[in-house]
Order: C-alpha cells, then structure tokens, then sequence
C-alpha cells in the first residue's frame, strides 16, 4: 500500500476558512486524524481514511489540508504540549522528592493515554525528515526547559546542566516509550505508572539531590 497521498495542485487546495464553522469542520478532521492514527498507525492510514472517519467530503478535507501528514502535524504539536502541560504545578518548594514523584506519574500517564498516537508520530517522524525536525524541536523545548531548572538546581557546578537535562530528561522519555509503546507491541506486561513513577523520581533525586 502506497504511503504517499496525491494533492490537489489548484490554488484553493489549503484555504483557510475563519468561520466558526469552518473552524467546526477542521476540528472534526484533526479529531478524526486522532482516532485513525491510534487505531491505524501512520503507514496504513489514507487520507480516504481521514474524509471517512470525519464525515467530510474529499474535496472539503482538502480545503484545509494538503495531505495526511498536516493533519498528523497538528496532532503532533498538541501532544507535545499535552507532555509539557502534564507536569505544571507540580512543584513544592522544599519538597523535591514528592515534587519529582508527582511531574513524573503525572508524565507517565500523559504519555500512557497517548501511547497510540504517539507510536504513530514516531513512524511519521521516521519517514519525514521535516517531520523529524518538528519533533527535535518540539523536545528540545523540554530539555530547555529541564537546564533552567537544573541550573538552579546546581549550584556546585558538578554536572553540566544542559548535559543533566537531555540525560535525565530521556530517561523518563525512554522509559515511556518502552514501557508503554513497545511492551505493548510486543505482549509484555505495562509497568505499573506509580511503581515507574517512585523509580524514575528517585534515580532523578539520587542524581541531583543526594548528596547535596
């Protein structure tokens, strides 16, 4: 099955419409997208996929999207922001362990609830180099995000923050994706999220807290 999808070379083939319905109507695509690319993974969904899940005509589908993948895209984005969001407010000043415990299993169950998007979005990324740079980009906001923190919260100097953040940061990362996408692949048991959670916080508290 081919994974390429044909678009439409006359100028009126990505008009955007700010109309309330028409916002309706993309919103009903994107929502579309959503159940298809859990349900069907990137390789094995069409854009007949799109039009049929959504309701929409071709030719409607069209007007706001060139091809799956800008669909996709948009639902790469609020993904990404869904993990960053889960884990504000999450912090107590004074209580960095339970501060750490909560960010964690609050990511952990993001990452869980998205689980099939997101092993759709890494095959997207796989297959599309602009793709993959929308998600180096897209994480690189996190680990931006992990030195600021760190570099408060190291003051000796001992670990480069920027190096703590990418390590520390990817190890949660890691963990989710084969926790969540290729255990579940592959018929293995999911972790529990809050035994992952008191793991992942403590191996984080012992690297930067324990013996400060």
């Amino acid at each position: 099955m081919s994974t390429t999808e044909a678009t439409p070379t006359e100028p009126s083939a990505q008009v955007a419409v700010p109309t309330a319905r028409g916002r309706r109507t993309r919103a009903k695509i994107v929502e579309a997208g959503r159940r298809v690319l859990a349900e069907r993974g990137y390789f094995q969904s069409t854009v007949a996929d799109l039009t049929a899940e959504s309701g929409v005509a071709l030719g409607t589908l069209y007007r706001y999207f060139p091809n799956k993948e800008a669909v996709f895209g948009e639902i790469l984005e609020a993904v990404m922001e869904e993990l960053r969001e889960s884990v504000s407010g999450s912090w107590t000043k004074g209580e960095e362990l339970a501060s750490l415990r909560e960010s964690s299993r609050r990511y952990l169950e993001a990452y869980y609830r998205n689980r099939q998007l997101i092993a759709g979005l890494i095959d997207m990324a796989a297959a599309k180099p602009e793709v993959d740079r929308r998600w180096w980009e897209l994480r690189n906001k996190t680990f931006e995000r992990k030195e600021r923190y760190l570099d408060r919260a190291l003051p000796n100097g001992d670990l480069d923050p920027a190096l703590a953040a990418v390590a520390l940061a990817s190890m949660i990362e890691q963990f989710a994706f084969h926790s969540f996408i290729q255990a579940g692949r592959y018929g293995r048991p999911l972790p529990d999220v809050d035994d992952a959670a008191d793991t992942l916080s403590t191996i984080w508290y012992r690297a930067i807290y324990a013996q400060r």
